[in-house]
């Protein structure tokens, strides 16, 4: 079976699960683990499970996840798969969800077997902090407790919830 791990990161939590991804179905098959970002469209064709990964972007996917995904041209002979990493302690849970969705929204428009998405926390780029905190109106107090939940996600659990959440994808 021929697997692709497409994935978009800038803090490396997306990069972490992507990897995690990777060895797992790397053990059996053949597998591409492929970073998205300024490079040039991927050939998706003769793959059997493409993986695409994105951070929760205000309840969106990255701009590199959706560009990945529209570039897509032959994939009805395989099934795609999402995963997300997002900084659930500072959102509301709709907001990941969404980005989640948007997988299944493609794949339903575009006629490509959806095979579910996995999702963990990720920590919350330092640079985002102050303005997360402000936008959405927490205390120092509270804001310090949502950086301490955030610290070291994605952790070896998630990382191991990513690979059971592979293994069932091609299981």
């Amino acid at each position: 079976m021929r697997i692709l791990i497409a994935y978009f990161t800038q803090t490396g939590n997306t990069e972490k699960i992507a990897r995690a991804i990777h060895g797992e179905v790397s053990k059996d098959h053949d597998a591409v683990l492929h970073p998205l970002g300024g490079e040039p469209p991927v050939d998706t064709s003769g793959y059997d499970v493409i993986f695409v990964g994105s951070p929760c972007h205000a309840g969106a996917l990255s701009v590199g996840a959706k560009n990945f995904l529209e570039s897509i041209k032959e994939c009805t002979a395989c099934r795609l798969a999402g995963f997300i990493t997002h900084a659930s302690a500072a959102y509301q849970r709709d907001d990941y969800v969404n980005s989640m969705r948007h997988f299944e929204h493609f794949c339903t428009k575009n006629g490509i077997p959806y095979a579910g998405c996995f999702e963990c926390r990720g920590f919350l780029a330092p640079a985002l902090h102050e303005m997360v905190k402000k936008s959405k109106k927490i205390s120092d107090a509270e804001w310090n407790g949502i950086v301490e939940g955030m610290a070291g996600h994605p952790d070896a659990g998630d990382e191991d919830a990513a690979r059971r959440f592979a293994r069932s994808v091609l299981g």
